[in-house]
């Protein structure tokens, strides 16, 4: 029995300690400084944790198109704020408000979205 509880808790501080090392920190990857705003088409959304990821298309000043990467809280957390599913869907133009990424990556931590129907969505809510 004690070879049981003691392989028990050491399975349980393995499992926390990755689960430790696979979530990062929000300075890591953008800036609490640089805000922008991108608008473009939605190309995937990944309803995943730790981050939800929304992947838009976006016309740069050049006109050609670029793919930035928008994360925003887990699903759990979007789910008690009111969002389904559904609430985004792919093809659908957006435009997102947030923090840039870092070192010029095509990155933005959603504050709040616009969809194409006017309705803004804040994912801190």
């Amino acid at each position: 029995m004690r070879i049981l509880i003691n392989c028990l808790t050491l399975l349980g501080l393995i499992t926390h300690v990755m689960n430790a090392a696979a979530h990062h920190s929000f300075a890591a990857e953008f800036s609490y400084e640089l805000f922008g705003t991108k608008e473009g088409e939605v190309v995937e959304v990944h309803y995943v944790n730790p981050h939800t990821r929304v992947f838009i298309a976006v016309t740069n000043e050049n006109g050609e198109k670029e793919i930035w990467d928008a994360q925003t809280h887990a699903v759990s957390m979007l789910l008690r704020a009111g969002w389904r599913r559904d609430t985004l869907k792919v093809g659908e133009r957006v435009m997102l408000q947030g923090n840039l990424g870092l070192e010029n990556s095509r990155k933005l931590w959603i504050r709040t979205m616009t969809l194409e129907n006017g309705t803004v969505i804040t994912p801190d809510d």
